[in-house]
């Protein structure tokens, strides 16, 4: 009875990265803290005031070099706000230092108020598994289950999703460095998409 009301009393949160899509969820507390897209000339940061045909149109026609760049610890210590309970999940780490700075803002988060618990999720994937990840930690937030219980059920759901995934252009992942140009050219004027699966080490 008495961790039944701790429960019910535990001031919860659900806080991601931007590249969950997601900048509200119904009936939980929730924070998406935003990643931002950087070339030599422009910054654009992934929030709601995002004008994503305006970035996409920038992109398609930009000749440079792009890349992203992650949440800082500030920014997700702010989006913890006062919860007792945080679980942020990031973008595969793989890709990303989200989850890396995730940590260290757990690590200072509770220290400043013990008590305070935080769960780091690094989701091995993006996009719509996050999403999935992100409903089903609000379905387990609702049925009043304890900190340890619901890290403990997220953790065995996650190990049950996956992400399948097409590209139509490779142009953006030339543009990083992550393909060579001449294999993202080749694909477009073949007009080959890709199709690939996210490997279990994310």
């Amino acid at each position: 009875r008495i961790l039944k009301i701790e429960v019910l009393f535990m001031k919860c949160k659900i806080v991601t990265d931007s590249s969950v899509n997601l900048f509200s969820m119904e009936d939980v507390d929730f924070s998406s803290v935003p990643l931002k897209i950087i070339t030599d000339s422009r910054e654009f940061t992934d929030d709601q005031k995002l004008d994503l045909d305006e970035m996409l149109t920038y992109l398609a026609s930009y000749k440079g070099r792009s890349g992203t760049s992650c949440p800082n610890i500030h920014e997700w210590l702010e989006a913890f706000g006062d919860a007792d309970a945080v679980f942020a999940l990031t973008i595969t780490s793989s890709l990303s230092g989200c989850y890396s700075a995730a940590v260290q803002a757990k690590e200072q988060y509770e220290a400043a108020s013990p008590g305070r618990r935080v769960c780091c999720l690094d989701s091995l994937s993006a996009g719509p598994e996050l999403a999935l990840i992100a409903e089903k930690l609000r379905e387990l937030i609702h049925s009043g289950k304890s900190f340890e219980q619901i890290e403990a059920e997220i953790r065995s759901y996650m190990k049950r999703t996956h992400l399948i995934f097409t590209l139509e252009s490779l142009n953006n992942m030339a543009q990083n460095g992550r393909v060579s140009p001449l294999v993202a050219k080749a694909c477009g004027l073949l007009g080959i998409r890709i199709v690939g699966q996210a490997s279990d080490e994310g």
